[in-house]
């Protein structure tokens, strides 16, 4: 292998390495669960449920009442951020 050669993979594997610690590191924190931020956040994701109904069970004869809207809405928003912590908002 020639000097050529050596300084050329030198270049592509420090550029790679740049690349990784610019993309992994850099990164802004996100709330996390427990605190008054976190809380917020689910709170207004709940009332943002309640304001736009979504139909739980069409078959159902009689509509759902508040409190069963409100649990089926905390349970909804609490699996969607169970399954995508990166919707979570960016600590301030």
């Amino acid at each position: 292998m020639k000097l050529r050669d050596g300084l050329t993979l030198a270049a592509i594997v420090g550029s790679l390495a740049l690349i990784f610690v610019i993309t992994r590191f850099d990164q802004p924190e996100r709330v996390k669960p427990g605190s008054p931020e976190y809380d917020a956040y689910i709170e207004h994701s709940i009332a943002e449920c309640l304001r736009n109904p979504q139909p739980i069970d069409k078959g159902a004869s009689e509509p759902a009442s508040q409190a069963e809207r409100e649990a089926a809405c905390r349970a909804s928003v609490l699996q969607a951020d169970r399954l995508d912590p990166e919707n979570r908002p960016l600590k301030h």
